[in-house]
């Protein structure tokens, strides 16, 4: 792992490591709004069912935003690793923006020792 790098898992440890230092909760959020544009091409996917894919295409954009958010935010930390990352929408302003925010734990790891 370069010194730039910084490993963000799900998981509570990181295989291979041994995490020698918790800086704390870190976090990336972002908020998007439902453009008009956006909101028409959903209501007409709307009415034949299915995925609205105006709506996953900007979710994914988000989620990916509010990764880089955490990472670069944990990095300003000192942290070269990120433990239970997780994510989480909320509707804000009576439901015209979507607020995503990705958390975690930042930590310093390094390699774990290999047992004899």
């Amino acid at each position: 792992m370069s010194e730039k790098e910084i490993i963000a898992v799900t998981t509570p440890h990181l295989p291979g490591y041994e995490i020698v230092k918790i800086l704390g909760i870190v976090h990336g959020l972002t908020v998007r709004t439902r453009g008009v544009g956006g909101k028409l091409v959903a209501g007409i996917e709307g009415i034949f069912g299915g995925e609205v894919t105006a709506y996953t295409s900007e979710c994914e954009k988000a989620r990916r935003e509010s990764l880089k958010r955490l990472i670069e935010n944990a990095k300003k930390m000192g942290a070269n690793a990120i433990v239970r990352v997780d994510f989480e929408t909320s509707d804000i302003l009576q439901g015209t923006a979507t607020l995503f925010s990705a958390y975690g734990t930042a930590v310093i790891v390094k390699p774990a020792e290999k047992e004899r």
